[in-house]
């Protein structure tokens, strides 16, 4: 599956995007090259939805526009302090700033509705769902 970016951009790859998040939030162990290779990934889709949430935001309304910028703000320190040897927390904080990410796009724009709980399907275990 993938969310539609803005016409300078690929389509962003949404299963890449969990694929990575889920190797650096519950898989492998992120120390040496694996890490970096994850690191590398992380930072990219980070980069890349920041782009793309980025002129999205004007279609957020109230506390969701908020959020957005908060997200945003938070994403572009993230970048920031995390070049280099980033400590596999940093990494997992990323790779959580990135699933947030993700959300606001699909969200603002307009792939993600109140009524289109399918969306989620595949992001939460069913326990998880049933506790929400």
């Amino acid at each position: 599956m993938t969310a539609t970016a803005s016409k300078s951009a690929a389509p962003i790859d949404v299963e890449t995007v969990h694929a990575t998040d889920d190797r650096l939030l519950w898989g492998v162990d992120i120390s040496g090259g694996e890490g970096e290779y994850l690191a590398g990934l992380v930072r990219g889709h980070v980069g890349l939805l920041v782009k793309e949430v980025t002129p999205l935001v004007p279609r957020l309304r109230g506390h969701q526009r908020y959020v957005a910028r908060w997200v945003l703000v938070q994403s572009r320190r993230m970048l920031r302090t995390s070049r280099g040897n980033a400590s596999p927390e940093q990494l997992r904080d990323l790779a959580t700033q990135c699933r947030a990410l993700l959300v606001l796009h699909e969200f603002a724009s307009g792939w993600v509705t109140v009524d289109n709980p399918e969306c989620c399907v595949g992001w939460f275990d069913e326990t998880t769902l049933h506790s929400l």
